[in-house]
């Protein structure tokens, strides 16, 4: 069949004009009545019109559509068809009309005493002969060149009444809602409210300033809009506000605050001065550098600490480098001496400068290509402990940050898919992070946990191990801030399964739902048939499924466990016969390992990853000494809960101290190193080392003893089972960049920096392959 553009092509060659479909085409030829075939007045007008051009041109002697196609294809012309050789009459072309001149127009008008009516032609539709109506005037007048109009049954007058006077009623029963630009207005319940009900004085005086009422009742109400002496004021900050909570925050960390005592703070953002004032009261600061963007707004709340002697309010944005800067020095802290330290140098610890801030804010402001702003200080006060910068040019720093409890995650994961650079580099850079005080996790809905758990049994041990050292320190939690957790183990420290010894369980993000539906089932709320039954079987299913696979995953940890406790009792023993044997049986059960499917094998990374690192205790999580305590959003103003959290620094590896020109440039070369190794966080040491320089496997991964050690947190089989990028503890980065300086062709500096931006965009693709809990949690 030709194509529809040559079908056109023709059609507008014999003065047809453009096809719109081939089915259009036959129906004409075939079916000139066809107009009648439809109730659609649109459609039947369509026909007519076709059928009209059809017959009009069969007339003229051109051949019709369906005539075209058939000789296209090759089909023999049906009897009584038009006959080809007819000479066609010549086609008449439409001209506009000339223009009369004046002459012309005035004779016309003394001619003429009457204006011309333009007289209406009358068809008559008759099936039988079909013959054109005679024009209703006596004087004959010429056919108009054209398209003839066509008649069609009008409808009856009483159906069209009576449409009408509904379709007016419908129009009545609903009221046409006027379309506005404006964003519509927020008006929450005290139930709802950020703002209410303030439950203590500070509150009540920030609530009065009218700053955060856009919170409430959006940006654009009156009710929201913010008088013009505050504009210049930020609306997104977060205060701490509740007195009986930063007293019990204070006791908690009192064993570890009375080194500082005597010391000089810095506080960046005291807004309200409630956290700025206790603090002082316990540390009796001999210099407190209060640095306050907003200091006209906040300097009356701020009075009574700006009476004390050492104390001094700095109209500065203490989080702006250049701003911050202008204060570290002897002007402002005339006790405090700077350090120059070379790679050779280990930094100190020191005790008598403190940095406390806070970094909240409702809603998060993001800020490049990080999350929020938040995330980059954090990034940045990191990064300053290894390079010595900032405040940490005078020492080891300890900071007191104020933050969201989602920006806490990304510096301390609970779980191995959440640990990413900034987790290393803390890890490498600190000597503690800990989660002092914070909103409980297990309050939190999972489904709202960014997809990431691990096994439970990994969490109550954790929890069990850090009530221990708690008794043993003479620490006790408040009553009242206990985390949902340490109450269970507390309770039932007899009942806590250690990590690993049973198949991994979930805190599956429906379960809740699930026993809620299962326990009304059962007293017979809902029938078999109902959405909440077939909502339940939905749920079962899925979490059978997980738990079938989960047992599964346990089997085959259970063995590769035992193949590796074989062969560290082979090595020990020197057995190479039994070592051999032993990588024969590793290779059967690596078969058996990659059949089970992607799924399962991250069901098995994530679980293999999670166990590691407890068991090595790489995570500040898994090493903290005390078990955060339990504060409520309405302690804050607005109400949005943060997280307390004390960095402590410690000296980082020589490798990654030796920064700038003077130097042999191994940290500014090991600080690319991870920003392209943790692109990978799922893949293999072995495979990533390959990936940044060809044949820097073969040289760094066997000297490195702490990956292939099991003693030191290693794997000792190659392939599927080696450890991966998220499962290395600190001291296991430092022995890969050790090792990769002393590679005699590694590439230079400038070439590392050159590939990153391919490594990252590959890195992007790979990520999730193996990378975790399933979307069933």
């Amino acid at each position: 069949m030709l194509s529809t553009v040559r079908n056109n092509a023709v059609r507008r060659n014999f003065g047809l004009g453009q096809a719109p479909c081939v089915s259009s085409m036959i129906t004409t030829v075939t079916s000139p009545n066809a107009a009648g075939l439809s109730a659609n007045l649109r459609a039947q007008q369509w026909h007519a019109r076709r059928a009209y051009r059809s017959t009009n041109a069969l007339e003229a002697g051109k051949p019709s559509a369906g005539q075209m196609m058939r000789e296209a294809m090759g089909i023999p012309q049906s009897v009584g068809a038009a006959d080809p050789t007819t000479p066609a009459k010549p086609k008449t072309t439409r001209t506009r009309r000339k223009a009369k001149t004046a002459e012309e127009d005035l004779v016309n008008q003394e001619g003429t005493t009457e204006p011309k009516t333009r007289q209406r032609k009358k068809v008559a539709d008759s099936a039988e002969d079909g013959e054109e109506a005679k024009v209703e005037n006596d004087k004959p007048k010429k056919k108009r060149a054209g398209r003839p109009r066509i008649h069609l049954p009008e409808p009856d007058e009483n159906e069209d009444l009576e449409l009408a006077a509904k379709q007016r009623k419908r129009e009545a029963a609903v009221p046409k809602k006027r379309v506005s630009l404006k964003p519509a207005k927020i008006t929450r319940s005290d139930e709802q409210s950020m703002l209410r009900p303030c439950v203590d004085p500070m509150q009540e005086r920030l609530y009065d300033t009218g700053l955060w009422n856009w919170l409430d009742y959006g940006r654009t109400s009156k009710k929201g809009s913010v008088p013009p002496q505050l504009r210049s004021y930020d609306r997104t900050r977060v205060h701490v506000t509740s007195e009986k909570m930063v007293d019990d925050t204070l006791d908690y960390m009192k064993p570890t605050l009375t080194r500082h005592e005597g010391c000089d703070i810095i506080d960046l953002n005291p807004g309200a001065g409630v956290w700025s004032t206790k603090l002082n009261d316990l540390l009796k600061p001999r210099t407190h550098l209060l640095l306050e963007p907003d200091a006209g707004f906040y300097e009356p709340m701020l009075e009574p600490l700006l009476g004390r002697e050492g104390t001094k309010l700095v109209p500065k944005d203490g989080l702006v480098w250049a701003e911050l800067l202008s204060v570290l020095t002897p002007e402002y802290l005339p006790h405090q001496k700077e350090h120059h330290y070379s790679a050779n140098d280990v930094p100190e610890r020191n005790d008598t400068l403190l940095v406390t801030a806070n970094l909240g804010s409702y809603p998060k402001r993001k800020y490049a290509s990080f999350a929020s702003a938040t995330s980059m200080i954090l990034y940045q006060f990191n990064h300053a402990i290894r390079s010595g910068a900032l405040f940490q040019k005078y020492g080891l720093v300890r900071m007191l940050l104020w933050l969201d409890d989602e920006d806490k995650a990304a510096i301390l994961p609970r779980m191995a898919q959440r640990r990413r650079r900034v987790a290393v580099d803390a890890e490498l850079n600190c000597e503690s992070i800990t989660h002092v005080a914070g909103p409980d996790y297990s309050d939190i809905d999972p489904s709202k946990r960014l997809w990431f758990s691990r096994d439970i049994n990994i969490d109550r041990s954790s929890a069990l191990a850090t009530l221990q050292r708690m008794r043993e320190a003479g620490i006790q939690t408040p009553a009242g801030r206990e985390t949902k957790l340490l109450r269970e183990v507390s309770q039932h420290s007899d009942n806590v399964v250690a990590a690993g010894e049973t198949p991994i369980v979930y805190d599956f993000r429906h379960q809740a739902e699930y026993e809620e539906l299962l326990k009304d089932y059962e007293n017979g709320k809902f029938a078999l048939a109902s959405e909440d039954y077939k909502a339940m079987i939905r749920m079962r299913i899925q979490i059978d499924s997980a738990n079938k696979r989960f047992s599964n995953v346990h089997t085959n940890m259970t063995n590769f466990h035992r193949l590796v406790d074989e062969w560290r009792v082979a090595k020990a023993a020197n057995d190479h016969e039994q070592i051999a044997s032993i990588m024969d049986r590793y290779k059967e059960w690596e078969k058996t390992f990659i059949a089970l499917g992607s799924t399962a094998c991250g069901d098995w990374f994530v679980q293999r990853d999670n166990l590691h690192l407890w068991k090595q205790k790489s995570m500040h999580w898994d090493r903290r000494a005390i078990e955060p305590l339990v504060i409520q959003k309405d302690e804050f103003f607005p109400h949005v809960p943060l997280s307390l959290l004390d960095i402590q620094p410690k000296a980082a590896h020589r490798v990654l101290r030796s920064m700038g020109p003077n130097s042999d440039r191994s940290g500014d070369m090991a600080e690319m190193l991870m920003r392209s190794i943790m692109t990978y966080t799922n893949s293999s040491m072995s495979k990533v080392l390959d990936r940044l320089a060809p044949g820097a496997s073969e040289f760094v991964y066997p000297r490195c003893r702490s990956l292939v050690d099991p003693d030191q947190g290693g794997v000792p089989f190659p392939g599927a089972a080696e450890i991966t990028v998220r499962g290395m503890s600190a001291w296991q980065f430092e022995d890969v960049l050790e090792q990769w300086m002393k590679w005699p062709f590694r590439p230079p500096l400038q070439d590392l920096i050159s590939q990153l931006s391919d490594e990252y965009t590959e890195g992007e693709s790979e990520e999730g392959k193996f990378g975790g809990v399933s979307p069933e949690f």
